[in-house]
């Protein structure tokens, strides 16, 4: 592929739909989870529920970094410094196992604190505590595979990320019940299964790596620490993990309010957010097509272009968030039924749902309009947005909705629905003035 010269739309397609699909599957590893920790008990799915956004902090760590190589080494291929291009992948490698191996550490001490601003207490924080004392220590092993994808995604490379995914998917499949219920390791066997294939997955992506015109970034002298290059990847990492970090705050936000209402209630909400995900999916795989297009063609200069790929991701991402919020309000109920039995569960899943069906398209905005910028090198933007979509105007709103209107858990669900359509308009124009002044 040639980012810079090959057709938008070929381009976005064959970037974006290996991408969408390895994290249909990598949202369905998930879904795998949930299903079985359903079978071991109700408190097993509602300590799962509780770790997701939790162990999300952890990711948010090695995705940003993920995306913070993608648009570093994206940018120097651009300007056409394939040595600087090989350097930067290396050096993003050993940054991403020394700053992922400190965070999970950090992260896991800080968790009971978490629990009790969340208010969340009883027998399921300690199936938490179980998992995450296991995948938060080795959330290096994620990292470091989440850098070599955006090394591979530099150049165009999502389906290495898509088969490694896939392969993780049926080996969790087949690992989930053979530690749970065969070892009768419970929780714990689910986050074994979950570090084991991770690891798979990091192996084979650097195997990918080192067949690519990249490869040499794993030779020695590339991998040695370097502060030069370890603080640009600080400087466009940080806040794109930071980004997530504030989607995973602002998730603690939601369950905090969720828990109010009682541990039906966040198991509930914990699977329609799998749900919620599987129909996301394609806007992730546009984030990512968006991120690698843009770092390449703002390194060339060729700003004609990047607007045509902005417009052209959002009218693609708006169509199919559209058919999705059909699909999930109609649904609802057979699709959390699948997952649970218990009345209650199934009832608050459906109620979310139904709602966060009218907020699908925003994310398409969020999503493309923050690739955008991060390609263009100013990753902060996104992040002071993040601050009031996920977390000022959410908690105003739902202070408001549950102490002085008294709504119930639906005042939850509309004051996601509210903060996500004003913010996402905001940065979206933004983003569009910002573009429009290159041209």
């Amino acid at each position: 592929m040639d980012l810079t010269k090959d057709p938008v739309n070929l381009l976005i397609r064959k970037i974006a739909t290996p991408a969408s699909i390895g994290m249909f599957f990598s949202t369905m590893y998930y879904v795998v989870d949930n299903f079985y920790a359903g079978m071991l008990s109700s408190t097993a799915l509602a300590g799962i529920s509780l770790a997701a956004p939790i162990f999300f902090m952890g990711q948010a760590i090695a995705i940003g970094i993920g995306q913070g190589t993608n648009a570093l080494v994206g940018h120097a291929r651009g300007s056409n410094n394939h040595r600087e291009a090989e350097k930067l992948a290396g050096h993003a490698l050993s940054f991403s196992w020394i700053i992922s191996l400190i965070a999970g550490v950090l992260i896991l001490i800080s968790a009971p604190s978490l629990f009790s601003l969340m208010g969340a207490e009883g027998e399921y924080t300690l199936e938490t505590l179980k998992y995450l004392s296991i995948v938060l220590p080795l959330l290096a092993v994620s990292s470091f595979g989440m850098a070599a994808n955006g090394i591979l995604n530099s150049m165009g490379d999502t389906k290495s990320m898509r088969n490694s995914l896939i392969i993780a998917f049926f080996a969790n499949i087949a690992l989930d019940p053979l530690f749970i219920f065969g070892f009768g390791w419970g929780v714990t066997g689910l986050a074994i299964a979950t570090v084991i294939t991770q690891l798979g997955s990091a192996i084979y992506l650097t195997y990918k790596v080192k067949q690519s015109q990249l490869g040499n970034c794993l030779s020695p002298s590339n991998l040695k620490p370097y502060w030069s290059h370890y603080k640009a990847l600080i400087k466009q990492s940080l806040p794109a993990s930071g980004n997530l970090f504030l989607v995973a705050l602002g998730s603690l936000v939601i369950t905090a309010a969720v828990a109010q209402f009682g541990e039906e209630a966040v198991a509930g909400h914990g699977i329609a957010l799998r749900i919620e995900q599987l129909v996301l999916l394609p806007t992730i795989g546009l984030n990512i097509a968006v991120l690698s297009l843009i770092s390449v063609n703002f390194g060339g200069q060729h700003y004609q272009r990047m607007d045509h790929i902005t417009v052209e991701a959002i009218k693609i991402g708006t169509s199919l968030m559209i058919i999705g919020g059909i699909l999930i309000f109609s649904f609802a109920r057979p699709l959390i039924s699948f997952f649970a039995d218990n009345p209650a569960v199934i009832e608050v899943g459906v109620s979310y749902l139904r709602v966060e069906a009218i907020i699908l398209p925003a994310y398409v905005l969020v999503f493309v309009s923050a690739a955008t910028l991060q390609g263009v090198k100013q990753p902060m933007i996104p992040m002071y947005f993040n601050v009031i979509r996920t977390l000022i105007l959410p908690i105003s709103f739902i202070f408001v909705a549950l102490t002085l209107f008294q709504t119930g858990i639906y005042g939850v669900w509309w004051s996601i629905a509210i903060s996500s359509w004003l913010i996402a308009t905001v940065q979206f124009i933004h983003m569009r003035n910002l573009v429009m002044l290159k041209i």
